[in-house]
């Protein structure tokens, strides 16, 4: 496999203050995740057995919901070895993992006591606790922890949602049921908050409701109350510390100064094994690349199998990934957006430090580098 090249141009100067004054980090508590560059997604639950859509594929008609948590008696977890999933994440450089702790189905992966959740404990063919063991090895690692998290249950008796076509009842006419509700999932949101203490967590599903109707501010002070550095993403209406695209290099930077790219090996978040579209390693360096120099982060997905095996294919883009990352460390963490495309036709990034800059060459060439309109004079070049 052709990968990546790049050459290292070291420079005395800053490039210019106003490309500087750009880079400059939101928060101090975001310092760690502007410096990451690549973290790994993970999507597992019972969706896995069947190898349907996680959650949607019910949410859209295509098998009614007694069927879909049918899959419940198939999720066994009988291989799952968390600490060979955290070495694996970890040699492939990412430096945080984010794992699904309930997706819309509203099966939770860890041993939720509020009354009336569905757990994989209680439920499930596994009858385990997933998460904990998971974050556990993830802290011993260093690396950061992240959990996914649901706002909508469409499986819970007190949301209103429950199908594309069809809801269980109006919030705005029952607002007690929904209240219900509401101290659910805020239940199940402190039990992970105060049992893992998360460096980040990642809502989805925020498009059903407002913010208000969401207690967006409430839960944040929830949060907070625990961990007062902790990190939300853009999916909490507005209430967010980053942006968080989705299977797509932006065609302009986000306004975030901190943003991530969440994207897919293949076309599935969950495991599916009939989806065998699986993008080349070249093509996710390539993307992290895309991501590096615009100064934000790719969040790589994994979807591991109902009995916690990663899938072949996806082991070796990690482990591709991993030699790229290891080689090339240099240019990739603590880096920040590079320099405008007048300068140089290509993908750049820049030190912390404003004195290095990096240029990302996919190409082999005989007639040279053009670098054009740098004031700075160049001390070396490698």
């Amino acid at each position: 496999m052709r990968y990546l090249k790049f050459f290292i141009i070291l420079f005395a100067l800053f490039i210019n203050s106003r490309l500087s004054a750009q880079q400059k980090v939101s928060d101090q508590k975001m310092q760690w995740f502007a410096d990451a560059k690549l973290g790994i997604f993970i999507h597992w639950g019972i969706y896995s057995v069947n190898g349907i859509s996680e959650s949607w594929s019910f949410f859209n008609n295509y098998i009614n919901h007694d069927a879909y948590m049918k899959q419940l008696d198939g999720f066994t977890a009988a291989k799952y070895k968390p600490e060979e999933w955290v070495n694996l994440i970890k040699e492939s450089g990412a430096k945080y993992a984010v794992i699904t702790t309930k997706h819309h189905d509203g099966v939770a992966l860890w041993d939720s006591k509020i009354p009336n959740a569905t757990t994989t404990v209680i439920s499930s063919a596994a009858k385990k606790d997933l998460i904990t063991p998971f974050v556990t090895e993830l802290k011993k690692t260093g690396l950061k922890t992240g959990l996914y998290f649901s706002l909508p249950d469409w499986s819970y008796p007190d949301y209103d949602g429950f199908t594309r076509d069809r809801k269980r009842y109006d919030y705005k006419q029952n607002p007690a049921r929904f209240k219900k509700f509401q101290n659910y999932f805020q239940g199940q949101l402190n039990e992970l908050s105060t049992k893992y203490n998360p460096d980040l967590v990642w809502f989805d599903g925020d498009w059903e409701h407002s913010g208000e109707e969401w207690q967006a501010k409430n839960i944040l002070s929830d949060l907070r109350r625990v961990n007062q550095n902790i990190i939300i993403n853009s999916r909490l209406n507005g209430h967010g510390d980053y942006d968080t695209p989705e299977q797509g290099v932006p065609v302009v930077k986000p306004s975030s100064p901190e943003w991530e790219l969440c994207y897919t090996m293949n076309d599935s978040w969950g495991y599916q094994p009939y989806d065998n579209h699986y993008k080349s390693s070249n093509m996710i360096i390539r993307t992290l690349v895309d991501c590096i120099s615009m100064g934000g982060n790719l969040l790589l997905d994994i979807g591991p199998k109902a009995d916690g095996t990663i899938a072949p294919e996806q082991v070796k883009i990690l482990k591709d990934l991993g030699c790229w990352t290891k080689k090339h460390s240099e240019a990739i963490y603590e880096t920040q957006a590079g320099i405008s495309e007048k300068h140089f036709n290509g993908k750049t990034a820049v030190s912390k430090d404003r004195k290095t800059l990096f240029l990302y060459l996919d190409y082999k060439t005989d007639e040279g580098i053009l670098l054009s309109g740098i004031k700075s004079k160049v001390k070396k070049c490698s």
